[in-house]
């Protein structure tokens, strides 16, 4: 068995007396290095460790022992499995109690949790918690199967992993029996990866941290769902003491519409897997109920809470009542997470017939919306907001293994993490300067007319029909007519599409185009945009969604502030209230650094280290002049093919902005891989990549799923393309969302106790309002927190991020 250490690169064997071991050293540089798996190195303490922690074991930052993965104690290769029962005989050692034990006790080879074992191995808490010592050098993985057993001071059975050979297969649990005695189905079928891939994990299908978890929807009556209802204050404090003993529990709000600043929140309902509590905020049942005391419960980070689209709920709770949800699991952001590239079925309704086979009928959700606060609840309506939080417990319930089985745990971690970041991000929204706003719009409404007029001057003579006034009867926005009339000129278009329209150098078509574009303005930032700035705040507050793109970027609405390119006017009427300044900030050429990490080429990431010019350092590269002389043109053609081929694109798409011919662009491609051959075989590996495993990734684990086309399809070789196209860039892109929505998270964190808030995010950049008196301050801060989120994701190019203040949204 041969391995190649990630670190130095060097070739070795593993010895036969090492194979059981789970963390391995290389003797060359002594780097950590399992094969097949790539570890993370710990900043604090320098330790390499699982990259399936959120972080690193051994430093004082890491997670409770039992959210630690325990794929991490097993290696990720064949697996002997066997049932073991916890006996009293070497359990009972000498202990403190709550202590942990520090290895395996001899005799039956583990210890309870009180005792203390004096093997390298691991111990268990007596609670049937996962091992408590995270230590990588022993032959033993052990996984709890059901926690403590009922009288007993027994911990749970578990799986006791021997790992010598190459192979993973999926573990099952078939029954528990009484003092833990467990069986087990291990499936032997041979997994399908890539060799350069990280193999994929060890799967139980039933695991202790989940147990929360515990009666099916299906044991409910969905047509009398058990429910209560609450307006008594003593009844909430008596209810309340109940839900602080789940370890999961169900969330949803009712509201009178979708703005939580102009709107009322009506009905909190909570619930188990078993039940469900509808507490009356809104008065209807006769009392209005002040659900502030469950701020306890819903600020707790020991208990789960499930959400259906848990940004919007977050948003109400907040303003409405003060209460900030943690520890967020929202089930429509998983299943997009699950299902990104390939499905946007992602409504509570379609989830609940999916998971379930429940119908869902949201057609009572509409009943709520204008309703005022003391108007009485019917029967029906309790019931549909109770099916709503019954219902994510089996969507949850399988939506978790599969999560698991695709590795995406990580993703969805972060998405659930950033879900209180963008609801304060939404929240805070940002001020506009109305004036200006309109002055920019009648500016382009003079432009727009002016290329109306012109061009209907140029086309006036294709036209056949005229009104009586001698104006020209052609509707510029009917396409038929403009293919008529520009056929009459010669130009025979096959459609007026505006990737069509770019490939014709025609006095005429530049103009349609310039006319498109100033009414697309009109249309997108017009008298409609201002009408969204929101009566109360007087601010505009753009619904972002989180996984709008299938590569995980932000998508925006209602206005889409995304549309606004940096070099636009309207973004100087973004601006700052009184007293404070806008700090923006975006992560410096973020694809570009990211292509050169996941190529891991030489030259181009010597480019970013030496912090040259990189465009005309590849220009340098491609030319083969020095960089001296290197031209205004030679750097353009550099900067075009090193974005575009980051964005996927091949020398058609390059030779239209190049403005050569296709055969010219193919040239200058081959000298650009010429010098980056890194980039190229990353390029084409990405592709083949795609197209075989049917999916993209991102260096977290980020998926972007693609349907493999059909052989025999007419479309099969677009559809390919398309594949490897989007396969090359996806983990770029969903790269660069996994650094935002980092940077989001640690900015949250960062930013507590100042004056300052996200406001706003485009793609690779976040903008900030910070309080005059501190926002030089809050600039280095925002720096800093998306450089190390940067550096979460770049381990081997440096991170750069631009800040910059002033009184308005600038570049």
């Amino acid at each position: 068995m041969e391995t190649i250490c990630r670190h130095c690169g060097e070739d070795f064997n593993l010895p036969e007396s090492q194979r059981t071991r789970v963390a391995l050293r290389c003797p060359h540089c002594q780097s950590v290095a399992v094969p097949g798996a790539l570890y993370r190195r710990c900043a604090v303490c320098g330790a390499s460790y699982h990259p399936d922690f959120a972080s690193c074991p051994y430093s004082d930052e890491h997670p409770p022992i039992s959210e630690l993965p325990v794929e991490y104690y097993a290696s990720l290769h064949q697996l002997y499995v066997k049932a073991r029962s916890n006996g009293n005989g070497n359990s009972n050692g000498n202990g403190n109690g709550n202590g942990y034990s520090n290895g395996h006790a001899k005799g039956n080879g583990y210890s309870n949790g009180n005792g203390n074992g004096n093997g390298n191995g691991y111990s268990q808490r007596g609670n049937g918690a996962h091992p408590t010592s995270p230590q990588p050098i022993a032959p033993t993985a052990y996984l709890t199967a059901e926690g403590r057993v009922p009288g007993s001071n027994s911990g749970a059975g578990g799986i006791y992993a021997y790992v010598p050979q190459f192979h993973v297969p999926t573990i099952e649990v078939v029954e528990i029996r009484e003092r833990a005695t467990v069986e087990y189905v291990v499936d032997d079928e041979t997994s399908d990866f890539d060799d350069a891939a990280a193999p994929p994990e060890i799967v139980a299908e039933e695991d202790e941290s989940d147990e929360a978890v515990t009666e099916p929807i299906n044991r409910v009556d969905w047509d009398n769902p058990p429910y209560e209802l609450i307006n008594d204050p003593k009844r909430m404090a008596e209810v309340m003491a109940l839900l602080l003993k789940e370890k999961a529990l169900a969330v949803d709000t009712e509201t009178s519409g979708l703005d939580p600043y102009t709107c009322d929140l009506l009905l909190l309902q909570i619930s188990t897997a078993e039940m469900g509590y509808i507490f009356d905020v809104g008065g209807g049942s006769g009392r209005k109920l002040d659900i502030a005391p469950l701020r306890q419960v819903l600020e707790n980070p020991a208990i789960l809470k499930l959400l259906q689209n848990a940004k919007f709920d977050y948003k109400f709770l907040k303003v409405r009542a003060g209460i900030e949800l943690v520890n967020i699991y929202d089930t429509m952001l998983a299943e997009r997470v699950l299902t990104s590239g390939i499905s946007r079925e992602i409504s509570l309704k379609n989830l609940s017939h999916q998971y379930a086979d429940l119908p869902m009928d949201k057609s009572e959700r509409a009943n709520f919306i204008g309703m005022k606060p003391g108007t009485p609840y019917s029967e029906e309506l309790l019931k549909y907001a109770i099916r709503d939080v019954l219902i994510l417990f089996p969507i949850y319930e399988q939506q978790k293994p599969k999560l698991k089985k695709l590795k995406l745990e990580r993703t969805t971690k972060l998405e659930f993490d950033c879900i209180p970041a963008v609801g304060d991000m939404e929240l805070a929204g940002c001020a506009i300067n109305v004036e200006k706003w309109r002055e920019i719009i009648e500016n382009v409404k003079v432009l727009r007319d002016q290329a109306a007029a012109t061009l209907l001057e140029v086309l006036e003579p294709t036209v056949a029909q005229a009104t009586m006034f001698g104006v020209s009867s052609i509707n510029l926005n009917s396409n038929l007519q403009l293919i008529e009339c520009f056929s009459k000129l010669g130009v025979n278009l096959p459609d007026t599409m505006e990737s069509t329209l770019v490939k014709y150098d025609h006095p005429a078509i530049k103009m349609l185009l310039t006319y498109r574009e100033h009414e697309k303005t009109l249309s997108a930032f017009g008298e409609k945009f201002l009408q969204l700035i929101n009566p109360k705040t007087g601010r505009i507050h753009p619904d972002f969604s989180q996984h709008g793109a299938d590569t995980g970027r932000f998508s925006c609405s209602n206005p889409n502030v995304q549309q606004i390119p940096a070099t636009s006017d309207f973004r100087s009427c973004f601006i700052a209230a009184p007293g404070y300044k806008l700090i923006t900030c975006d992560y410096s050429q973020a694809e570009l650094r990211i292509l050169a990490e996941l190529s891991s080429d030489p030259a181009f990431i010597e480019a970013f280290i030496s912090g040259g010019d990189l465009h005309a350092l590849t220009a340098s590269q491609m030319f083969q002049v020095p960089l001296e002389d290197v031209d205004k043109s030679m750097r353009g053609k550099a900067k075009a093919i090193n974005f575009g081929l980051a964005y996927g694109r091949g020398a058609g798409s390059l030779a239209v902005t190049l403005g050569v011919e296709v055969d010219e662009a193919k040239r200058l491609i081959e000298q650009y891989f010429k010098a980056y051959s890194g980039i190229q075989r990353w390029l084409d590996g990405a592709a083949r990549s795609a197209l075989r495993k049917g999916y993209s990734e991102t260096p977290i684990g980020r998926k972007r799923f693609f349907t493999k086309p059909e052989a025999d399809s007419p479309t099969y070789n677009s559809d390919r393309a398309a594949i490897e196209r989007q396969g090359k860039n996806a983990p770029i892109q969903g790269a660069n969302a996994d650094m935002t929505k980092t940077a989001l998270i640690f900015l949250k964190r960062t930013l507590q106790g100042f004056d300052a808030r996200v406001v706003n995010t485009v793609h690779d950049e976040i903008v900030v309002e910070a309080r005059e008196d501190q926002a030089e301050v809050v600039c280095n801060l925002v720096e800093r927190a998306m450089i190390e989120a940067g550096e979460e994701i770049l381990k081997k190019v440096p991170v750069k991020a631009d800040p910059h203040i002033g009184d308005y949204w600038s570049k």
